[in-house]
C-alpha cells in the first residue's frame, strides 16, 4: 500500500497556468552528472507528459532536506507528492 505524503505549504491559485517542478538535491543525492556537488533541478513536462530536466544549477552548500517546489509556490517533501500535484491542479 503506497503512502503519499505532502508537504504543501500555500495553495494552488491558478489552475490554467503551466507549472515547472525545481527539485533542491543534497551532493549525494544528485544523480545529474553535469553538476558536481548539491543541484537546483528545474523540470518541465514535455508533450507526452515525461518529466525532463530543463535547467540545472550547482548549490554552493548541500540544502538543509529534500524539497521540490512549483512555479506556482508549494512546496513539498517527495517528487511523487509534487507530480501529484501538477496532475491534479494544473
Amino acid at each position: 500500500m503506497a503512502v503519499w505524503v505532502l508537504c504543501a505549504s500555500m495553495e494552488h491559485t491558478n489552475a490554467t497556468m503551466d507549472a515547472t517542478l525545481t527539485e533542491y538535491l543534497s551532493a549525494a543525492a544528485n544523480f545529474d552528472d553535469s553538476i558536481d556537488g548539491a543541484a537546483r533541478l528545474t523540470h518541465t513536462q514535455n508533450g507526452t507528459g515525461v518529466w525532463q530536466i530543463d535547467d540545472g544549477d550547482e548549490l554552493g552548500e548541500d540544502p538543509d532536506e529534500y524539497r521540490v517546489e512549483c512555479s506556482c509556490g508549494a512546496d513539498f517533501c517527495t517528487w511523487a507528492s509534487a507530480t501529484q500535484h501538477v496532475e491534479e491542479e494544473h
